[in-house]
């Protein structure tokens, strides 16, 4: 996962008890609409869309809540005409609950913010299109260590 940087950190809270498959529901049709606004109609017969990493919880409340990252291919996240992380936290918080994306400061918090729901023995979801280990990844996982 540490080999191809991460666009965004997304946090998504349901606004009322719902079991935690809901929410992914959720997740999946935001990230669809991302997606269909992104690369157009019809992004996935071409091999495009939005990669994402997804862990969920539930609080003592029993409010579900996740936290993912996300991977927007081929976008220029400096560019706001893009992508908005303002408008889209705004879109999935009006989809039933609360919604909070940001930057990744770096890829050792994104493998920190992941590794973190390994730990906790919580569910992790990978999106269909990702593939963690594509071929330059496994080319640097088996290449002889370089010279100093």
């Amino acid at each position: 996962m540490g080999h191809r940087p991460w666009d965004v950190f997304l946090t998504l809270t349901s606004a009322r008890k719902t079991h935690p498959e809901a929410l992914h529901k959720r997740f999946r049709f935001c990230t669809h609409k991302i997606a269909d606004h992104l690369y157009g109609r019809h992004w996935e017969r071409r091999g495009l869309g939005v990669e994402y990493v997804y862990g969920t919880e539930r609080h003592k409340s029993g409010f579900p809540h996740s936290h993912a990252v996300l991977r927007l291919p081929h976008v220029d996240m400096s560019d706001a005409g893009q992508f908005s992380l303002a408008y889209w936290q705004h879109f999935i918080s009006e989809t039933g609950g609360w919604c909070s994306m940001s930057r990744p400061k770096s890829q050792e918090d994104v493998l920190a913010y992941t590794t973190k729901y390994v730990l906790k023995e919580g569910d992790i979801i990978l999106s269909e299109n990702l593939n963690p280990l594509e071929a330059g990844d496994q080319a640097a996982l088996f290449a002889p260590p370089r010279k100093r």
